[in-house]
């Protein structure tokens, strides 16, 4: 009985394990505007929680101790791993920087083949795979959608790159892209956008809410929430939850990573962290407007009072029910969003260790190094799952400019050094050096790949010239021949 006992307390703690994991990854996946929006969505639902009224009370970079994250160079250096205990408390809420409100900026950023191509690489992939997912993410519209078949692409494959392939690869491949960050990519329409993005969640609400863009959608979108009803057998309070859930969604996921300026005329961005610099030190401080939160003392009161009192009718102990899980929701909600910036906060600094040469070099990006997600997991104990979504459409504000997180995280590629020593360079920065050779090269002379591997190999990346090739192709550069014609034009 004991065991019987022991196995369910395990299974019960390991379920609630996971569906904190879904939240608090739901929630870092947010950006700072998302989450400012997610909180005021928060408190418009659940009465029981409501906002401190302190304007001077403030989320900082501070710790228990009264102390700023500041490290130098050599701290920095220093790639240590961190206990829970050593990781700077905060309280949540308010703003920053003694009130400092960034106005959105427009910059440019990663193209959705980049976020999408890096997602698939650190899953695996073999060449000819790899050649059809470019092609699969090519024909990825600025919203997000791919509107062409699996056969057309499938021959495109075929005709293009000379490499036999059936429709069924093309669409085992899809597949794999459909699964990426962002949720709802390469959906076929938006009933399929949509559902794609329901899939990942867990909650009650969110099944019945699959349920009804699967098998309702006609009606949904003729807001015949009636018929949904009936069919499903709800009540109308549900149905509400499922509408808001819906309109939660994201239709156009590829929108911010549009990369023309028919898609998207720039993106705004705020910066959900700052780096600043003060002589050697670097300063990391979480950046957000987020009211701070607490759970209503007219509930708190209302909650002891049922507890004092004991009710004995049927609907006082109902209103006693209702109460308590608006406040376990509350107070709930409340812890997760302390996890959230706990977490968030592990991973930047995580991340700055890491690319400490580059953070101590004015943002060099000749000086990142191989870095992957499952690196940070590592040094955090965070799950990759969580970490790929919190540096989803995140960016951090530095001395040089605003960066996304995705553009610290590059492959390896090794090589041997002059000594003879096998060492590993990122491809991001291999990449950086071949477009500057391409941007200072005579536009009346361009630079052969044989030229630009000779180059490179002078600047000390040791690389074959297919693999120059491979890398102008993913930077979109025309090759020599074609550079030179459009020149003369």
């Amino acid at each position: 009985m004991a065991t019987k006992q022991g196995l369910t307390q395990k299974t019960e703690q390991r379920q609630r394990q996971l569906m904190l994991q879904r939240q608090l990854g739901s929630l870092v996946e947010k950006n700072t505007l998302e989450i400012e929006d997610e909180v005021r969505k928060e408190l418009d639902d659940n009465p029981a929680l409501e906002e401190v009224v302190n304007p001077d009370d403030r989320l900082n970079n501070i710790d228990e101790e009264g102390r700023e994250f500041k490290e130098s160079g050599e701290d920095l250096q220093r790639n240590d791993e961190w206990t829970e205990g050593e990781i700077p408390q905060r309280r949540y809420g308010g703003t920053i920087n003694s009130g400092q409100r960034f106005e959105p900026v427009i910059v440019s950023d990663e193209s959705l083949m980049d976020v999408l191509m890096q997602q698939l690489y650190e899953q695996g992939m073999n060449e000819q795979d790899e050649v059809i997912a470019r092609h699969i993410i090519g024909n990825i519209d600025g919203q997000g959608y791919l509107r062409r078949p699996a056969r057309s692409i499938a021959d495109d494959v075929t005709f293009k790159e000379g490499v036999m392939v059936e429709t069924s690869d093309v669409e085992r491949v899809l597949s794999m892209v459909k699964r990426l960050e962002p949720a709802g990519i390469a959906a076929s329409d938006l009933r399929e956008c949509l559902m794609l993005q329901l899939q990942r969640k867990d909650d009650l609400t969110s099944r019945l809410a699959l349920r009804v863009i699967r098998d309702h959608f006609k009606a949904f979108t003729d807001h015949n929430y009636g018929h949904i009803q009936d069919a499903l057998d709800i009540t109308a309070d549900t149905m509400s939850d499922i509408k808001r859930t819906i309109r939660r969604l994201d239709p156009k996921p590829g929108a911010p990573y549009a990369t023309s300026m028919e898609e998207q005329h720039g993106q705004q961005i705020t910066p959900d962290f700052i780096i600043e610099e003060d002589g050697d030190e670097l300063t990391l401080s979480l950046y957000n407007n987020i009211p701070e939160l607490q759970i209503a003392q007219t509930y708190t009161q209302l909650l002891e009072g049922y507890e004092r009192q004991k009710p004995v009718t049927t609907t006082d102990k109902g209103r006693q029910k209702v109460t308590k899980q608006k406040v376990d929701r509350a107070a709930g909600y409340i812890n997760l969003l302390k996890m959230r910036q706990n977490t968030l906060y592990r991973i930047m600094r995580a991340i700055m260790v890491r690319q400490s040469d580059y953070f101590h070099n004015q943002g060099d990006e000749l000086l990142l190094k191989p870095m992957v997600l499952r690196d940070i997991s590592e040094d955090t104990g965070v799950d990759v799952s969580v970490i790929s979504r919190a540096t989803n459409n995140k960016y951090v504000d530095t001395p040089w400019g605003i960066r996304s997180l995705k553009s610290f995280f590059s492959e390896g590629l090794k090589q041997t050094d002059a000594d003879g020593n096998e060492v590993e360079v990122a491809t991001l920065a291999i990449k950086k050096a071949l477009q500057r050779l391409v941007d200072n090269e005579d536009p009346n002379d361009p630079l052969s790949d044989d030229r630009l591997c000779a180059q490179l190999r002078e600047q000390g990346f040791q690389i074959a010239r297919r693999t120059v090739a491979k890398y102008r192709d993913q930077l979109n550069i025309d090759t020599a021949q074609r550079r030179h014609k459009l020149n003369k034009h």
